[in-house]
């Protein structure tokens, strides 16, 4: 019995301190992106409210709420920027290394890419929010490699 109890209260601090631990209070920009995509249904305050409730009801506000406190607070505690916080104009850089073989990454509002640092390969991928997909762009040709589902987009205005 005093095992059991022993366990369940070291789970408990585990829990407790991973939370603590990670900062987890944070900018939110998930769950702000949403409210301010809410805030600009309507003109009318009422829409606004049914609107806000429907997302409430769905619960789109608290999942958003629950992937910042977890996952992008975290991560902005950690790495020093929230990957849903950026704005248009914002561009992270960074080296990344795949199989053995170094890359450059450059990522900006709704667009990626990442370039070879051994040869001269380069692949721009970039997101059309019209029409809710990411693309492979070649020059003016583009690819679709994956479209997003509308109650996503909705939530996640645009990642980068």
């Amino acid at each position: 019995m005093k095992k059991g109890f022993n366990q369940m209260i070291a789970i408990v601090m585990i829990a407790v301190s991973s939370v603590a631990f990670t900062g987890c209070y944070g900018s939110f920009s998930l769950t702000s992106k949403l409210h301010n995509w809410n805030g600009q249904v309507s003109n009318a305050k009422f829409v606004n409210e049914l609107v806000f409730l429907g997302l409430c009801i769905l619960p789109a506000y608290e999942l958003c709420c629950l992937g910042d406190a977890l996952i992008f607070n975290s991560i902005e505690f950690w790495g020093g920027q929230n990957p849903v916080a950026m704005k248009a104009g914002d561009v992270e850089e960074g080296q990344v290394m795949y199989a053995g073989h170094p890359y450059h990454v450059t990522k900006s509002l709704n667009k990626m890419v990442v370039a070879s640092e051994e040869t001269d390969a380069v692949a721009e991928f970039q997101y059309f929010p019209e029409e809710e997909s990411w693309y492979l762009m070649d020059g003016q040709n583009k690819t679709k490699l994956m479209k997003n589902t509308k109650k996503m987009m909705k939530a996640v205005v645009a990642i980068n």
